[in-house]
Parts: C-alpha cells; sequence; structure tokens
C-alpha cells in the first residue's frame, strides 16, 4: 500500500486514489500545501493497485530519444494568448472535431487551479497558458476512464508527473488518449500562491504569461481593485521564488519524469530559437514539440496547413531548456524559506533568498554584453 515516509517520493498525481478499488485512498494537504494521499487501513485489502500505478516507484528506464521540432501556430492572434506557439490550442481543437473532449488546468473564481472537462473551445480558452500552481486533480482519471469506457476521444494536458499517473491508471487503454506534458520546471505550493493573492488584494484576472511586449521577456499581469499590476517575470516576487526552487513541491527536486516516455508529447516554450533556428524569431513564440509516439506523429501531422515547422536535434531543443531533462534544484535554505513564509509577507521572504552575488551580477551583465539569454 502507498505509505509516503519521504515525500520526495510523492508528486501528487493521484492515480494511486483513482485505482483503489476499496476508495480507501484520499489526498489532504500537508502545512507546506501540497496534497498527499492517506490510506484508511480498515478498508484497504493489500492490493496493491496503488503501488503499481505510482510514477515515482515505476520509473521508465533509458527511454528512446524522441523527434524534435520547433513549431508555431500561423495564427497569430491564438499565439498571443498562448504560452508559446499555439499548439496544445490546434490539438485540442482537432479533438473537440471529432466530438471529443479536452482536460487541462484553469482556474477557478478565486484563481486557484485545478484540472476539468471541457466540450468546446469556449472551455479550451481557460486552459490556455501557463498556470505556475500544482492543479488539483479531484476525481479527473476516473472521468477520463469513463470517457474512454464509452469511446469518447480525449485529450489530457498536464505536468510529466500528471500525465504518467494517468498513463498508468489507465494500462493498456493509455493509448486511447491523446497525452500532451508540459516542459515543467517544478510545481511550486497551492498555500503559497493563495498567500500571494491574499497579500495582493481583490485580484479579478491573473496572467502568468502575459507577452504583449515580448516572449522572451515576459511579465505577469494581475488585475486588482480594477488596477493593472504589470511585473517582469523576475520583478514579480512569486514567480521569482518559484523559479529559483524556494517553494517547489519536494518531489520535484527527483522528478519521476524527466526525459521518460510518458506522454504522446512533450510542448514547452523553444528558448534560444533565436540562436538555433532565427528564421523562425519573431518574439511572439514557438513552441518545442517532443514526439514520442505515433500517436503523437499523427497528431502533429495533422497540423500542417495551420502552422510553420522544423525538424531540429534533440540536443538543440534541450540546449537553452534544461527544464526538459533536469529536475529542479533543491534550495539549501528551504526549511528557513517555509518558517518565515509563514508569519512574514511574501515578497521580503523572497526578496532575502533571490539575492544576487556579485559574481552572479558580473555574469549577467556578461551575458548580456555578448546577447545571450
Amino acid at each position: 500500500m502507498i505509505q509516503i515516509k519521504d515525500k520526495t517520493q510523492c508528486c501528487g498525481c493521484t492515480a494511486c486514489e483513482a485505482v483503489c478499488p476499496q476508495n480507501c485512498i484520499r489526498f489532504h494537504r500537508d502545512a507546506e500545501g501540497f496534497a498527499y494521499p492517506e490510506v484508511d487501513m480498515e478498508l484497504c485489502i493489500g492490493c496493491d493497485a496503488c503501488e503499481g500505478v505510482c510514477p515515482c516507484l515505476n520509473r521508465t528506464k533509458n527511454p528512446p530519444e524522441p523527434q524534435a521540432m520547433a513549431i508555431r501556430a500561423k495564427d497569430n492572434a491564438l499565439r498571443l494568448f498562448s504560452s508559446s506557439g499555439g499548439v496544445f490550442s490546434l490539438l485540442s481543437t482537432d479533438i473537440l472535431q471529432q466530438g471529443g473532449a479536452v482536460c487541462g488546468a484553469v482556474f477557478d473564481e478565486n484563481f486557484r487551479v485545478h484540472h476539468t472537462i471541457v466540450w468546446d473551445e469556449t472551455g479550451v480558452e481557460g486552459m490556455r497558458g501557463a498556470k505556475y500552481v500544482q492543479s488539483d486533480l479531484s476525481d479527473t482519471f476516473r472521468q477520463i476512464r469513463d470517457l474512454v469506457d464509452n469511446g469518447v476521444p480525449v485529450l489530457f494536458s498536464g505536468t510529466p508527473c500528471q500525465t504518467e499517473g494517468l498513463r498508468n491508471y489507465l494500462g493498456a487503454d493509455a493509448d486511447k488518449v491523446l497525452t500532451l506534458a508540459i516542459v515543467c520546471h517544478g510545481v511550486p505550493s497551492p498555500k503559497i500562491w493563495e498567500k500571494n493573492l491574499k497579500e495582493l488584494g481583490l485580484v479579478t484576472d491573473v496572467r502568468f504569461r502575459d507577452k504583449r511586449d515580448s516572449w522572451k521577456h515576459y511579465a505577469t499581469n494581475y488585475l486588482v481593485n480594477g488596477k493593472e499590476i504589470f511585473r517582469p517575470v523576475m520583478q514579480d516576487p512569486y514567480m521569482k521564488g518559484f523559479l529559483r526552487d524556494l517553494y517547489n513541491r519536494p518531489s520535484c527536486t527527483d522528478c519521476p519524469a524527466k526525459t521518460g516516455g510518458y506522454a504522446d508529447l512533450t510542448l514547452g516554450d523553444f528558448w534560444g530559437i533565436e540562436k538555433i533556428l532565427p528564421e523562425m524569431d519573431d518574439d511572439k513564440g514557438t513552441s518545442v514539440v517532443l514526439i514520442q509516439t505515433e500517436r503523437g506523429r499523427q497528431a502533429i501531422a495533422k497540423l500542417t496547413d495551420r502552422v510553420e515547422s522544423k525538424a531540429v536535434s534533440f540536443a538543440d531543443a534541450v540546449r537553452y531548456n534544461p527544464a526538459i531533462t533536469t529536475s529542479a534544484h533543491d534550495h539549501p535554505q528551504r526549511a528557513e524559506v517555509w518558517k518565515r513564509l509563514e508569519h512574514e509577507p511574501l515578497a521580503a521572504v523572497v526578496a532575502d533568498y533571490t539575492k544576487e552575488s556579485t559574481v552572479q551580477k558580473l555574469k549577467g551583465i556578461a551575458r548580456r554584453l555578448l546577447g545571450r539569454k
């Protein structure tokens, strides 16, 4: 049975809860705001189905190298509201036209993040754009199982560990769902995101990846008390703390799904496109797409008339996007950070633990002078 003694060994994918025949596993948030499974021992029959679907206990070893591509939608308006090249939206349209459903992460009315299933383009709009918070999957996997059993085409988009958890749960039926894993730096705590919202004030809109001025140098955009707060990404305390690994889920330091055979496709930003394929760089967003299955290849092939694309080597795909293959760092002062976050403002804590040293500042100046990201 699932017993979490080391929190680096649970990614929170909910596959164990979904597969349990006794419904004896429930997820509960810990002091950091991350959800972990708890087993009702009176109901557990010791079947170990939960352990059989856990991504942390069943890691894919030595997966084949995927085919890599740079892709961007020809529809510039679509790209503006997408994190990178608009590939997710195009793939979603194809599934919907087949009478299928799309499952992805959205904000609720309080700007908490959860997965939901939608059946039209309006629903997909809420899934566009990055959401840098661990989403609540609830009973999503079981809902997808019901759709699969009824022959409904489904597209699922999530973090690599969520995607691998779903595929493990579906077992032999995994190939009946088009799975898209997003390139993931790590998942920050919902508790810290809620703290950020509370400290901001009355938030009525959020865009993590506002790229109206630049895709490469995007900004976080909040609408608070009717006023827009537009912050370049590394000037937003929440995003800066996340990118410096202050409050990611413990398992993100040993991700069970990096470069694994866990999805049909992996989608992310093609950072460094200006160096590798400058002819595809217009600073409006280009996706890196890793094709890992025949189903994924066929899905991308259907987009030919609606995208511009070029094949690249896997080495070039990951050259400026290490998150494709590398887990988040374990911040050496993480425990101290969390202790202070309990009673101090987020901005003050983040500022104290993300100060650049003189050497780091000099390296940054050198990169700018040399025209590097």
